[in-house]
C-alpha cells in the first residue's frame, strides 16, 4: 500500500514559473512583455483613463464620481507577471499609491487599489467603457 504512494512521491514534478514583467527603454523604444490596458474604465466610484506619456512612462487621470477628488498620476515601473500585470502610479508630494491590475485573458476589466501610506482604502473591479466618458468633461 505504501508502494504506489512512494513511486508517486519520486516522480519529478514539472512547476512551471510564472514570468515577470519586464520594461526596458532604448533610446525611444520600449519594450515591454507586459503591455498597459489603454483606454476608460469605470465602477459606480470612480472612472479613470490610463494611457501612454512616452516610452516607459504612463499616465493615470481619475476622478471619484462620489465626492470629485481627482487622480492625476504617473508610473514608470511594471511589476507582476505576463499573466497579472501591475502598474503602479503615484502623484507627486503625496503618500498615495494607485496599483492598476489586470489579466492579460481579460482586456475589459482592471482591479483598482489605493494605498495612502501604505494602508489599503480601496480596491475594486472597473469595466473598460467609452473614451467619452461625461465624468472626464467636468
Amino acid at each position: 500500500m505504501f508502494i504506489p504512494l512512494v513511486i508517486a512521491l519520486s516522480q519529478p514534478v514539472n512547476i512551471t514559473q510564472a514570468q515577470p514583467c519586464k520594461l526596458s527603454v532604448i533610446g525611444y523604444e520600449e519594450t515591454n512583455n507586459c503591455p498597459l490596458l489603454t483606454g476608460v474604465f469605470a465602477s459606480e466610484e470612480w472612472t479613470i483613463k490610463l494611457s501612454r506619456w512616452e516610452p516607459g512612462a504612463y499616465v493615470l487621470k481619475g476622478i471619484n464620481r462620489v465626492n470629485g477628488k481627482k487622480i492625476n498620476a504617473s508610473g514608470f515601473e511594471v511589476r507582476g507577471t505576463v499573466d497579472r500585470p501591475q502598474y503602479p502610479f503615484s502623484e507627486e508630494r503625496t503618500e498615495t499609491l494607485y496599483l492598476v491590475t489586470f489579466q492579460r485573458g481579460d482586456r475589459n476589466t482592471i482591479r483598482l487599489e489605493i494605498f495612502a501610506d501604505t494602508v489599503p482604502v480601496y480596491n475594486q473591479l472597473l469595466q473598460k467603457t467609452s473614451s467619452n466618458d461625461p465624468f472626464f468633461g467636468r
